[in-house]
């Protein structure tokens, strides 16, 4: 991360006054500024990348981190006993911030189990027994029939397929006189 925040900083530095508003952009922060309060805060109080780092020294976030690099610092360096000491003695605090105030588990136990139980449910009941069971097993086993009762329309005999055959058309004159 080091290696990406001394160029970002460094170009920062350098490029933030130029680049808003040594002109490279023109009008375009102007028209930016009546349109978007941001920029308008921005341009107010910009005073240059050296006046904005040593604002940025004056700030209770700065100190913070400070204050917070410092305290590990002698707490993992300097006195390694005190850890265990805080643990031991706020071991409810500490067994809720070690299990992440327990959302892992609920989240396991509400979302992912949900999910699995859907998701098994789509498959017993959208893939097994619509898509296997009726479309594509469905599909067979009626062609399967189907051809199970033409197969006793074919006899062999001329009569019997010429009889098959007065019968259809007169079906197919029927329904096309209806029409």
């Amino acid at each position: 991360l080091m290696l990406l925040a001394i160029p970002s900083v460094i170009i920062g530095f350098v490029a933030i006054d130029p680049l808003l508003f040594g002109g490279y952009f023109k009008d375009s922060i102007k028209v930016l500024t009546d349109v978007h309060p941001a920029m308008k805060t921005l341009t107010e109080a910009w005073h240059g990348p050296v006046a904005m780092v040593a604002h940025a020294l004056k700030t209770a976030p700065f100190w913070l981190a400070v204050a917070g690099v410092a305290t590990a610092w002698a707490l993992y360096m300097k006195w390694t006993h005190i850890p265990a000491l805080i643990q031991a003695r706020a071991m409810p605090l500490y067994r809720l911030l070690d299990n992440k105030y327990y959302l892992d588990a609920f989240n396991q136990a509400v979302f992912a189990k949900g999910a699995r139980l859907l998701g098994g449910g789509f498959w017993r009941f959208g893939d097994q027994a619509i898509i296997d069971g009726a479309l594509v097993n469905g599909s067979w086993k009626t062609v399967g029939w189907i051809a199970s009762v033409l197969r006793l329309f074919q006899t062999g005999y001329i009569y019997h397929y010429a009889f098959g055959m007065i019968i259809g058309l007169v079906a197919m004159l029927y329904f096309v006189a209806r029409i």
